[in-house]
This record gives structure tokens, C-alpha cells and sequence, in this order.
């Protein structure tokens, strides 16, 4: 009989361990369920009024949660050119050269991936070549530089793009792209989205943003 318990002892044992570790292994979290925050913004608010084909943005303007920057910037309709996402995109040259730029909370210590979708205004005799950059509290990430030669408002050629940075003490981060394109046609941009990730998921870490930097 002693030896019968001590056998069921270590059944009941064995069977409290598997139900754990299978208990264990069902709550780990996918990789999916990692990131702390997300903040997608394809541009469609305010909506362009019709007829007109894009909205001039002058600085200090706001838009969704953007503040425009520079010069100024167009909120433009799909009415002008196709849009990479939704039905509209913004070009970062309106009058002249601006930029956009809004803020998000971030976590200490976290890298964080931007993906935006990136392309030029193809109209007037301008540079062909539209050129930029993108920046986090000052920081730069990514250039933004895109050849317009053979594109068209229904062939805008978009390019997904991603960059990423690492926060060290910040408690937001201020994403910026700003067009350093002389003229009123720069680069246009569309679907940004800011999102965080673990280290060990990021296959690329960016630039670390010291506690003074922006």
C-alpha cells in the first residue's frame, strides 16, 4: 500500500508539473502581442473638400494629430494623385519647403520602428529627385530621397520604408519629415505608422536619443 501512494504521490507529481508548463507555454506571449503601442496615421482627416484636389497647410497649421513646419505643406486629395494608402497623402512642399511633425509617448529603454510609405510630386519642371529627411527628437533616422523620373499621378511608385531608434530617458518622442526639395513639389509621404517593439524582435537597431537630444 506504501508503495501504491508513493506512486500515485509522483503521478499527481508529474501531472501538476505538465499542467503547469502547458499552462506556462499557452500564456507566453506571441509575437504579436509584444508591442506597447501603435499609431497609424494614413492623412485622411481633415478630408480634402471637393473639387478642390489638395489642402494648402501653411506653418503652425494643424492637421490630425500633425503640426505643419517651415514652409508649408499639401494635404492632397486622391483627386490629384493616387494615394498609397486610403485617399490621401501629403506633400511636403507646399509653397515651399515644410515639414510635419507630431508626438507620441514612448517608454525608456524601448526601440521603436517607423514605416511610411514614400514617393514624389511628378508635376512641374522641379527637381526630379525629391529629397528629405526624417527625425525623432531631433535625431535624424532615415533621408527621404525619391526619383520621379517616369512616374505619374496614377504610377506614383510608392516605397514602403522603415527606420527605428531607441529611446534612452524619454517619456515621448517627436517624429519629423521634413523636405529639403527647393520649390513648391517635394516628396510625399503616406500610411505612417510608429510602432514599438522588443529588442530581441527588431532586426535593426536605430539611433539611441540621449536624454538631450531634441
Amino acid at each position: 500500500m506504501r508503495h501504491l501512494r508513493m506512486c500515485i504521490t509522483a503521478l499527481s507529481a508529474a501531472a501538476l508539473l505538465l499542467g503547469t508548463t502547458a499552462a506556462t507555454a499557452s500564456a507566453a506571449p506571441s509575437p504579436a502581442t509584444l508591442t506597447t503601442g501603435a499609431w497609424p496615421d494614413g492623412f485622411e482627416e481633415p478630408v480634402v473638400p471637393a473639387p478642390q484636389p489638395f489642402t494648402y497647410m501653411a506653418a503652425g497649421q494643424t492637421f490630425g494629430p500633425w503640426t505643419v513646419g517651415g514652409g508649408s505643406v499639401d494635404l492632397v486629395s486622391d483627386r490629384l494623385w493616387d494615394a498609397a494608402e486610403g485617399d490621401q497623402s501629403v506633400d511636403l512642399s507646399g509653397g515651399a519647403p515644410g515639414s510635419i511633425s507630431r508626438t507620441v509617448p514612448t517608454l525608456p529603454l524601448t526601440t521603436y520602428v517607423v514605416t511610411y510609405k514614400l514617393a514624389g510630386n511628378t508635376g512641374g519642371p522641379s527637381p526630379v529627385v525629391k529629397t528629405g529627411d526624417v527625425r525623432v527628437n531631433g535625431a535624424l533616422i532615415d533621408d527621404l530621397t525619391f526619383d520621379t523620373t517616369g512616374r505619374g499621378p496614377r504610377d506614383m511608385g510608392w516605397e514602403q520604408r522603415t527606420a527605428y531608434f531607441t529611446t534612452v530617458l524619454h517619456t515621448s518622442a517627436t517624429l519629423t519629415f521634413t523636405s529639403t526639395t527647393p520649390g513648391n513639389r517635394g516628396p510625399a509621404v503616406d500610411d505612417v505608422t510608429i510602432r514599438s517593439c522588443l529588442l530581441v524582435l527588431c532586426l535593426h537597431k536605430g539611433p539611441q536619443l540621449s536624454p538631450h537630444s531634441g
